[in-house]
C-alpha cells in the first residue's frame, strides 16, 4: 500500500516501524485467506494470539513484582500490580469479540482444532506459574515483618501491607473474571453440561470449578477467618439513635476547621474587627477606584466573588482615605445587608490629594443621599478631629436601586454634585477607622 503522506510503500517489511515490530512475521502468523475454513476463523486466531501475547506480558510483570517485593519496594509493587490488573482486564474484555461468533460458525472452525484446549495455553500456564512465585514472595514479606495475614487484616494492622495484599486480590479477581468470560463464551457456543465434551475429552462442566480457582488462595481464606471471629455485639439496631463515636475523619476535619477559624474568633471576642485571612488590603498609588456599597457592577465577575464579598469590599474601601462623602458613609460599620449585595460596577474617581495636616473639606454641591438605618457605633477611644485638605470633585453616575434580603430596598437618588451635610466628627471618625484597618495584619 502506498502512503500518500509519507510517499512510501508500506507492508513490504522495509520501514523502521515494520522492522521494529516484525510485522512481516506477525501478520503472517494467521492462516492465509485461501486456507480459512470460515469467515470467523481469522478473528478466532487473532483474538487467541493476542491473548497469548498479553499473558506473556502479565507473567513478565509478575516476575518483576517478585523481585521488588523481596527488596520491600512496596510503592513499585503496587504500581506494577496495577498494570497486571489492567492487562488481565483487557484480555477479559477481548472475549466479547469472540461472542459475536454464532454457534454454527464455531462448529465449523472446531473441526480443524484437533484436540486443542485452553489448558494447553502457554500463556495461561506461565501466568499461573508466575503467580505461585508471587505468592511465595508475599509469604517472605510477611515473615520479615513477623506477621500473619490475619494480623495484617485485623484492626490496627499495617496499612502498607494491607494495600499490597488488596492489590494482589484485585489481580486475582480480574484473573477469575477472565476465566468467567471464557466460561460464558463456551456456554454460548457449545453449552455447559456433563454430556458436552471439550476437545481434550473433559466435560465442559469442569469449567465451573476452574473459573473460581484463585491465584492466591490464602488471601481469600483470611476473609473466612476474619468472619469466623466476628461478633454481632457492639453495633446499633436499625433506627436506634447513635451516640458517641463517629467517623474518625469527621473529628480530624473539625479540628482543622477550629484551627482555621481560631484567629477570627479571638479577634471578635476581643472586640476588634476580624482579620482578613485570605485578602491583603488593596493599595492604590494614584487613582483609586472606590467601589461604593450600593453601586451595581455590570457583567461577569469572579465565581468565588459571592464567598468573599465582605472581604473584597472592606479591602477596597479601606485601602486609603476615601473622599469625604464616602468617609461619612463608612463612619459606622455597614449593616448586614450591605454584605449581601450583588456585584457592583466600579465608579471612577478623580485623584484624591491629601495634604498634611488636612484643611477643612470643601465640597461641591451634592444631592442628599438617603441611607437605611445604621446601628450606632461605639468607639473604644475618642477620635481626634482630623482636618482634610481639599478633595477633587468626584463624578458619580446614577445609582441603580439595590434589592436587599430581609431589609427594605434602599432608595438612592442620582448624585450630581450637591451639598453634602455631614458632620466634621463623622469625617474624623471614619478617617481614624480607616487608619486602624490599614494597620491590621
Amino acid at each position: 500500500m502506498f502512503n500518500v503522506m509519507l510517499k512510501k510503500w508500506v507492508g513490504k517489511g522495509e520501514l523502521d516501524y515494520e522492522r521494529y515490530l516484525h510485522t512481516d512475521t506477525l501478520l503472517a502468523l494467521q492462516s492465509p485467506e485461501g486456507e480459512l475454513v470460515s469467515h470467523d476463523e481469522l478473528m478466532f486466531q487473532i483474538v487467541h494470539q493476542s491473548q497469548e501475547l498479553y499473558l506473556k506480558l502479565a507473567s513478565r510483570e509478575m516476575v518483576e513484582v517478585v523481585a521488588e517485593m523481596d527488596r520491600d519496594a512496596l510503592w513499585a509493587v503496587v504500581a506494577r500490580l496495577a498494570r497486571v490488573q489492567k492487562i488481565i482486564a483487557g484480555i477479559s474484555a477481548e472475549m466479547a469479540i469472540l461472542e459475536t461468533m454464532t454457534p454454527s460458525e464455531y462448529q465449523v472452525i472446531r473441526r480443524s482444532l484437533g484436540n486443542g484446549s485452553g489448558q494447553e495455553s502457554p500463556g495461561y500456564n506461565t501466568l499461573r506459574h508466575a503467580a505461585d512465585g508471587l505468592e511465595s514472595a508475599m509469604e517472605r514479606m510477611l515473615a520479615r515483618r513477623g506477621l500473619t495475614l490475619f494480623q495484617v487484616y485485623s484492626a490496627g494492622g499495617p496499612k502498607d501491607l494491607q494495600h499490597v495484599c488488596e492489590q494482589l486480590v484485585t489481580v486475582d479477581e480480574s484473573f477469575q473474571g477472565w476465566l468467567y468470560a471464557h466460561y460464558q463464551l463456551v456456554r454460548r457456543t457449545i453449552g455447559i453440561d456433563r454430556t458436552v465434551k471439550a476437545l481434550d475429552g473433559l466435560p465442559s462442566q469442569v469449567l465451573q470449578a476452574r473459573m473460581t480457582l484463585p491465584l492466591f488462595r490464602a488471601l481469600w481464606d483470611v476473609r473466612v477467618e476474619l468472619t469466623a471471629g466476628w461478633k454481632r455485639e457492639g453495633g446499633y439496631a436499625p433506627g436506634e439513635a447513635r451516640t458517641g463515636g463517629g467517623c474518625p475523619m469527621a473529628a480530624i476535619n473539625a479540628m482543622n476547621d477550629s484551627a482555621m477559624h481560631a484567629p477570627v474568633a479571638q479577634a471578635q471576642s476581643a472586640g476588634g474587627p476580624a482579620p482578613h485571612l485570605h485578602h491583603a488590603p488593596m493599595a492604590h498609588a494614584q487613582h483609586p477606584t472606590t467601589a461604593h456599597a450600593h453601586e451595581p457592577r455590570v457583567g461577569g465577575g469572579c465565581p468565588m466573588h459571592a464567598q468573599h464579598t465582605p472581604v473584597a469590599h472592606a479591602s477596597a474601601a479601606h485601602a486609603q482615605p476615601a473622599p469625604a462623602h464616602v468617609m461619612a458613609a463608612h463612619a459606622q460599620p455597614a449593616p448586614a445587608h450591605v454584605a449581601a449585595h450583588a456585584p457592583h460596577t466600579p465608579v471612577p474617581h478623580a485623584p484624591v490629594a491629601h495634604a498634611q495636616p488636612h484643611a477643612p473639606v470643601a465640597h461641591g454641591p451634592h444631592a442628599p443621599v438617603a441611607h437605611g438605618p445604621h446601628a450606632p457605633v461605639a468607639h473604644a477611644q475618642p477620635h481626634a478631629p482630623v482636618a482634610h485638605g481639599p478633595h477633587a470633585p468626584v463624578a458619580h453616575g446614577p445609582h441603580a436601586p439595590v434589592a436587599h434580603g430581609p431589609h427594605a430596598p434602599v432608595a438612592h437618588a442620582p448624585t450630581p454634585h450637591g451639598p453634602h451635610a455631614h458632620s466634621h466628627a463623622a469625617h474624623a471618625s471614619a478617617y481614624a477607622h480607616a487608619q486602624e484597618l490599614r494597620r491590621l495584619p
